[in-house]
């Protein structure tokens, strides 16, 4: 098929045709420019679309056993994503190129548009000669059927002659037109049929260019939808590859606490050896002086400490009285008035003097108080203390110048307190 043939007709509108067709062409490159960017943009905006679904894979969860598969899924998004990122700028590339052929085409049809000014110079001489020739043919037929009439209506012979002779004018100025119209047509005829052929050769060229551009443009993608493939095929694989029994085992070395189970625990017989009678420890008594108090104390069941208090040896002073131990967070102590409703009983001893001048009044005074000292009752563990306090005492009354009854009741009275202090018990942990 060739422009050549089939781009004449009576209006000789082809050549106007395949001009406007070859300017067609630039309209085509910078629409093809602007498909191809607009499916860049398309590609960069997948492209990041995908980065950040990778980006939402990284951030998964990293517990549980389905946490090493999200990193499957951020390397897929990312190859994914590079994939369509290589797509677009292989687009820009085009862009470039396709940019690069519309500016060459530019000149080329400037080019055939200076080389063509001869058939359009053809084209509208064509066009002039055809209107007179239609002019002069409705001339001479006018003048032809003039004369026609003339002879039928038996017109006078001057009528007839004049008549004959517009007619042989307006024949040969036909003549004239048609020879003129066959030679201008002629040279339109050749014109044409060369701008034809260049409009046919520069058709091709585009057409030729404009599908190696569309080739690119179908190799990018097929290219990069064999890369996306490919990374599919990899996802399958990675997802084929990591077993139900990897993720449990991966779980087991991250989370793992430990292979030791718990030992068997064994019956352990009761020590009753060591523990005291009955499961309680009595604690012991206080010290009181018999009919002071209505009750005595009940046993209670106290730590160990308490009798270990009991039975350890107390501090006594120079002049014979018991150091009190200090009181800690875990002191017992008690006393005739916690358990007594009423207050103990009182009673006054009282010790008469002894004369300096009698010695048996003396000596009778010194064996009174020891059978005095004798009658009180000792708290157990303690007597040997307080007999020793006792002699100390006797021994600094029966030394005593003139034997003051003062000094005796003052004895008698720390005797007394001595007394109140045994009757108050200290816990083990005691310090000075």
């Amino acid at each position: 098929m060739a422009f050549q043939d089939n781009f004449w007709g009576e209006k000789n509108a082809g050549f106007d045709v395949l001009y406007h067709n070859m300017k067609h062409g630039q309209l085509a490159t910078k629409e093809l420019s602007e498909f191809i960017r607009e499916r860049a943009a398309i590609e960069e905006t997948y492209s990041k679309s995908m980065s950040k679904l990778a980006k939402i894979a990284s951030n998964g969860s990293p517990q549980g056993t389905f946490a090493p598969m999200w990193d499957v899924f951020r390397v897929s998004s990312d190859k994914v994503a590079l994939c369509h990122l290589e797509l677009m700028k292989k687009m820009n590339d085009l862009i470039r190129d396709i940019n690069k052929y519309g500016e060459e085409q530019v000149k080329i049809h400037r080019k055939t548009k200076e080389k063509m000014v001869g058939t359009v110079e053809a084209v509208q001489a064509l066009q002039v000669q055809s209107t007179h020739l239609q002019k002069s043919k409705e001339g001479y037929h006018a003048k032809c059927l003039e004369l026609d009439r003339l002879r039928k209506e038996g017109a006078p012979q001057k009528e007839l002659e004049k008549a004959e002779l517009k007619s042989k004018k307006a024949a040969e100025s036909f003549a004239l037109c048609i020879e003129k119209y066959n030679r201008v047509g002629g040279e339109f005829e050749q014109k044409m049929s060369e701008s034809a052929q260049s409009f046919q050769e520069i058709e091709e060229a585009h057409l030729q260019q404009m599908k190696q551009l569309m080739k690119s443009y179908s190799h990018s993608i097929e290219d990069t939808h064999v890369q996306v493939g490919q990374v599919h095929e990899e996802f399958k694989q990675n997802v084929e590859n990591i077993g139900i029994d990897t993720l449990i085992q991966k779980l087991a070395e991250l989370k793992g606490t430990g292979k030791d189970r718990p030992a068997p625990v064994g019956f352990e017989e009761c020590m009753t050896a060591l523990a005291p009678e009955g499961g309680k420890k009595s604690r012991a008594k206080a010290f009181r002086i018999p009919g002071l108090g209505k009750r005595d104390k009940e046993p209670d069941s106290t730590d160990s400490a308490v009798m270990d208090g009991m039975c350890s040896p107390l501090e006594v002073d120079d002049e014979g009285f018991v150091i009190r131990a200090d009181r800690k967070d875990n002191t017992f102590y008690s006393s005739d008035s916690d358990f007594d409703d009423e207050e103990p009983k009182k009673f006054h001893i009282q010790i008469r003097p002894v004369t300096s001048g009698n010695r048996s009044s003396s000596v009778a005074t010194e064996k009174e108080l020891k059978a005095t000292v004798g009658a009180l009752t000792l708290p157990p563990n303690r007597g040997a203390r307080q007999q020793v306090s006792n002699k100390q005492n006797l021994s600094r009354n029966s030394s005593s110048a003139g034997g003051r009854s003062e000094e005796t009741e003052a004895a008698s009275h720390r005797d007394g307190e001595q007394s109140g202090l045994c009757r108050s018990t200290s816990s083990p942990n005691h310090s000075r």
